[in-house]
Formats: structure tokens, sequence, C-alpha cells
């Protein structure tokens, strides 16, 4: 008894595997979601302030970048000393913020930067009041998705 399976040509192998790949491809594609990508920067001012009047106070600006392909809607800006940290001093509300500053909640476009400006004296008092001294501190921002997008540290 003598047994022979026939494999077909080399050719056809090759474009069996080469049409697997591309169904795969083109589903891998079609479902994978797109990446929330909003860029966090906490900066201090002093000086001219948004509608170019001068003041002495200093303030704490975050500055968010939306570097997503959609637009996405801040939620919710603070401050925290750690990602991990329960304890938030979380704005969700409009008077908190200074002049110049953006709506909560704010739809940030493709590319467009949201900007919030803070009392840095208040918010100082605040984290030493909530964490004590000499601690640093950073900004977020949390969007619709849920996600949360954090700043680096500046001291307190």
């Amino acid at each position: 008894m003598n047994i022979n399976i026939d494999f077909g040509n080399i050719w056809e192998a090759l474009s069996a595997i080469g049409t697997i790949g591309a169904v795969a491809l083109s589903l891998w594609l079609a479902t994978r979601e797109e990446k929330v990508d909003f860029s966090v920067s906490l900066s201090s001012g002093l000086g001219i302030r948004y509608n170019n009047s001068t003041d002495d106070s200093p303030y704490l600006i975050i500055n968010s970048l939306n570097k997503s392909k959609f637009p996405l809607t801040v939620e919710e800006v603070g401050f925290c000393i750690d990602k991990k940290d329960s304890k938030r001093l979380a704005v969700i509300d409009q008077r908190y913020l200074g002049e110049g500053s953006d709506k909560i909640p704010q739809k940030v476009e493709p590319l467009e930067t949201a900007r919030y400006v803070f009392d840095q004296d208040k918010i100082i008092e605040l984290a030493k009041k909530t964490w004590g001294e000499n601690i640093e501190i950073r900004a977020y921002v949390r969007d619709t998705t849920k996600k949360t997008h954090y700043s680096k540290k500046i001291k307190a």
C-alpha cells in the first residue's frame, strides 16, 4: 500500500498564506480602537494675564493638548501628588478657574489645546493642607472616556 499526498505547487501555497494574512490584517485594522492621546503640562506664571492686563499674583496654568485623531471632551481637571493617590484636588466647577480659562466640560478638537488658570497661592495652600509640607504636585485632566492624563511634577 503506497499513500501519496499531493500538496499542489508552491505558488498555490504561498497564495493561500498571503490571503489568510491579508484577511487577518484587515480584521485587526477594522477592530482596533483609536488611541486616546492627551498631553498635559503644568507651568507657573506671573505678570501678563489673558486680557493683557498685569497682575502681581502668581498663577498655575494647565495646558492640555489633544494629540488624538478625534475630538475629546475634558470632564475634570485638578491636582494630585501621585498617579495612584486617591486624594485629588478636583476642579469640576467653573468658579475655581481663573480668568482666561476654558470651560469644564470643554470639547477639544484634534491638535487643539484647553487651558485652565488657577491662583497658585490657593492651590499650594490646599495642597499643603491635604498632603503636608514639601511636596511635589502634578496636574491631571480626565476626559469623557474616563482616562486620566498627568503632567510632570512641580515643587509646591
